[in-house]
C-alpha cells in the first residue's frame, strides 16, 4: 500500500513539477499553511436555548421593569453608605485617644443614622412615587400575552503544549424567557456581547475574570471580578473575590460515599456584613435526607432547615421544615412536594406554609425540544403565574 504523503511532503512535490509563475503562487500558499501550523488549533463551541410561550404574570414583568436597575444600583450604594458609616465608629474608637461620646465619635454617629435614612427612605420609596408607577404599569401589562426568546452561549478554548488551556465565553440573547421551575418569573434576554468570561485552567485549577460579572459564592445576589476553582483530594474549593470592592467568598464540598458536605462564606452578604453556611446530604437508598444552617449579618435571615425525600416507583415526596430566621421556630415555614416521571412525560405539585401552589407538567418532545404547561399561585395576585409553551436547546 502506497504511504499517503504528509503536507511537507506533498508541499516538496508540488515544488519540484511546478514552474514559473504558478511555482510563485503556490509557494506562497504554501508559505502561509506552515505560518498557521505554528498557532494552537482553537475550539469553538455553540449552544443555547430558545422557545415561544404563552403567559399570563399578573404585570409583574411590567412592575418590575420601572426603574429597575437604577433603584438597584441607589439602593446597593446606600447599603454601602451604612456598611462604611459603621466601619469609621469602629475605627475611630479602636484609635489612641478616642472615646465614646466625644466630638468626633458623635459625628461618626450622626452618620450613620443618616447614611440608615438615606437606605430606609430608598426601600419605602419615599417621594419617588415608584410604587404608583409600579402599579400603573401591572395593571397595563396583566392579561395573557405571547413572548418569544434566545439565550445563545460561545465558548472558546486553546491547550498550550505545555498543558494550559485559556478560554473565553460570552453569550447573548432577546426577548423575553419565561422561567416557569426556578423563579417563576418572566426573564428579560440581552446580555451585553462585550462582558466575557476569560479562564486560564493549568492541572485541574481554573483562574475566571469577569468585572462585575462573577457570582458571589454564598449570596449570587453580588458579583465579583474573578475566581479560582480546584479540587485536592476529593475536596470541591472555589474562592471569588471583588478587588475594588473587598469583597469576598468561599464554598467547599466535599462527598464520601453517601454523604455530602457543603460549606459557602462571604464578606457581602445582603446586608453588607459576614455570612456562612453550611449544608449536609445522606442518601439512604431511596431516602434522601439533608439539613442546612446560615448565619448572616442580619439575624432575620438565620434559616435553617430540615428537609427528606422518598422514590417510590416514579413517583417521589418531599418534606422540608424551615425555620427563618434565629428567633424562629422550625415549622414555621414548611415547603412539601410530589413529583412524576415516566418516559417523556413529569409533572410536579407543591405548596408551602403560605397555601402558595405550583403545578408543572413537561413533555420530552424529542430532539432537545420540550412542551411544558405551569402555573403559580401564590398569595395575592402580583405573583400568580400561568404558562404553556415549548423550549428547545441547541
Amino acid at each position: 500500500m502506497p504511504t499517503i504523503p504528509t503536507a511537507r511532503t506533498q508541499m516538496s512535490c508540488v515544488f519540484e513539477f511546478k514552474r514559473g509563475k504558478t511555482m510563485k503562487k503556490v509557494l506562497l500558499t504554501t508559505t502561509a499553511l506552515v505560518m498557521t501550523a505554528g498557532v494552537a488549533a482553537a475550539e469553538v463551541t455553540f449552544s443555547g436555548t430558545a422557545g415561544v410561550a404563552l403567559v399570563d404574570d399578573n404585570g409583574a414583568q411590567a412592575a418590575a421593569a420601572v426603574n429597575s436597575a437604577e433603584r438597584a444600583a441607589a439602593i446597593t450604594a446606600a447599603t454601602r453608605a451604612v456598611t462604611d458609616a459603621q466601619a469609621a465608629v469602629v475605627a475611630y474608637l479602636a484609635t489612641d485617644g478616642a472615646a465614646d461620646g466625644d466630638a468626633t465619635d458623635t459625628v461618626n454617629d450622626a452618620a450613620v443614622v443618616t447614611a440608615q435614612a438615606a437606605l430606609a427612605a430608598l426601600n419605602a420609596n419615599d417621594g419617588a412615587g415608584i410604587e404608583a408607577q409600579r402599579t400603573a404599569a401591572r395593571a397595563a401589562g396583566d392579561g395573557m400575552r405571547a413572548v418569544s426568546y434566545y439565550d445563545l452561549d460561545v465558548a472558546v478554548s486553546a491547550e498550550a503544549s505545555n498543558g494550559l488551556t485559556m478560554s473565553a465565553s460570552f453569550d447573548m440573547g432577546a426577548g423575553e424567557k419565561v422561567d416557569y421551575d426556578d423563579d417563576d418569573m418572566v426573564e428579560v434576554q440581552g446580555a451585553t456581547v462585550g462582558d466575557a468570561d476569560v479562564a486560564v485552567s493549568y492541572m485541574g485549577w481554573t483562574a475566571t475574570i469577569d468585572e462585575d460579572g462573577i457570582d458571589n459564592l454564598f449570596d449570587d445576589d453580588q458579583q465579583h471580578d474573578l475566581s479560582i476553582a480546584g479540587s485536592v483530594a476529593g475536596l470541591s474549593i472555589a474562592v471569588a473575590a471583588g478587588l475594588q470592592e473587598d469583597t469576598s467568598s468561599y464554598s467547599l464540598g466535599y462527598t464520601m460515599g453517601d454523604v455530602t458536605l457543603g460549606l459557602t462564606g462571604t464578606n457581602e452578604d445582603d446586608a453588607g456584613g459576614n455570612a456562612s453556611g453550611i449544608s449536609l446530604g445522606y442518601k439512604m437508598g431511596d431516602l434522601s435526607l439533608s439539613a442546612s444552617m446560615v448565619d448572616e449579618s442580619d439575624d432575620g435571615e438565620d434559616d435553617a432547615s430540615i428537609g427528606l425525600s422518598y422514590a417510590l416507583d416514579a413517583i417521589t415526596i418531599g418534606y422540608t421544615t424551615i425555620r427563618p430566621g434565629s428567633n424562629a421556630n422550625y415549622g414555621d415555614e414548611w415547603d412539601m412536594s410530589i413529583s412524576y416521571a415516566a418516559g417523556a412525560m413529569s409533572a410536579s405539585f407543591a405548596v408551602d406554609e403560605a397555601d402558595a401552589t405550583t403545578v408543572i407538567a413537561n413533555y420530552d418532545l424529542g430532539g432537545g425540544a420540550t412542551a411544558f404547561a405551569a402555573m403559580h399561585d401564590k398569595a395575592g395576585t402580583a405573583t400568580d403565574m400561568t404558562t404553556m409553551g415549548i423550549n428547545f436547546t441547541f
